[in-house]
């Protein structure tokens, strides 16, 4: 049986209750849990290679760019000492030489510069990417705010439609709670030893106000193994049903990339305690714009 929300996410699974999951079992947010109180909380949606454990990736990254540079050098160096070297040729066949050796050098040329852009996006998002991408939840409000970036998931088109220098560029946005339902989507390899690997991702789907037509999706959470927690617990949070949260809050900071910044006027939206304070933040920043 297919999703409900369409168009349907690929690598789907199954869609997932929204509501309240238990109100006696323990539910964690996984370790995820940045800030909370009675307006709102923060959860982290950092991924397990957004750490210090990159640093040899990023060696290699940069190892790969110097050979991809040396390779577009040598390819002007070709297509120079060809051009230079015209007078050499036999008089019977300079001109099929001179064309080939063209075309083999802007071929060179044109390889190594599209390597060394791939690899410099990708050095570009693994160091300089926001240290993590959360997601804020007001359920005063009723509002959803999240702290995204373009390759979140190098999955994404991202890496191929946006110039270089804005791959790290946070993308902050607001929804409404009770326009978002989650879907479990998971991918399966096989693995030399035998069997297979697999990975979840819960994903967040934004529909149209009452209907399942999707109009935006996230990423709440990835992992090796098949787990529900944090949209449990986000599930009672937001349905005022405390008494079986686990609230310990874990504060990790200590990893590369850039502080997270929230934009001042989010960051007010996001902290209010009803949905007047809210309107009246709106007006305010509609009369100073």
């Amino acid at each position: 049986m297919p999703s409900k929300y369409t168009p349907q996410l690929s690598m789907w699974r199954e869609d997932l209750y929204k509501g309240i999951y238990s109100r006696s079992e323990r539910l964690t947010s996984n370790k995820k849990l940045r800030f909370y109180n009675d307006n709102y909380c923060e959860l982290s949606r950092r991924t397990s290679g957004m750490g210090y454990g990159n640093y040899f990736a990023y060696a290699l990254l940069g190892f790969a760019l110097l050979f991809c540079l040396f390779f577009f050098l040598f390819g002007f160096y070709v297509l120079l000492s060809n051009v230079f070297q015209l007078g050499t040729y036999n008089p019977n066949t300079w001109q099929d030489e001179y064309v080939s050796v063209n075309v083999l050098s802007g071929a060179i040329i044109l390889t190594g510069a599209c390597f060394f852009y791939f690899f410099a996006t990708l050095l570009n998002h693994s160091i300089f990417a926001p240290k993590d991408c959360p997601i804020r939840l007001n359920r005063k409000t009723g509002k959803v705010y999240i702290y995204d970036y373009i390759l979140l998931n190098l999955s994404t088109k991202g890496l191929f439609t946006s110039p270089f220098f804005r791959v790290t560029k946070p993308v902050q946005k607001e929804f409404n709670w009770q326009d978002i339902q989650a879907v479990l989507t998971s991918m399966a390899a096989p693995i030399s030893t035998g069997g297979m690997l697999r990975s979840y991702v819960i994903r967040c789907v934004v529909c149209k106000p009452g209907t399942t037509e999707m109009i935006d999706h996230f990423c709440l959470t990835a992992d090796s193994s098949l787990s529900y927690d944090e949209w449990m617990w986000i599930n009672s949070y937001m349905a005022f049903s405390d008494d079986n949260l686990d609230t310990t809050t874990f504060e990790k900071d200590n990893v590369p990339g850039k502080a997270i910044c929230w934009l001042p006027e989010i960051d007010e939206k996001s902290k209010v305690s009803s949905i007047e304070e809210y309107n009246k933040i709106l007006l305010k920043n509609n009369l100073t714009h």
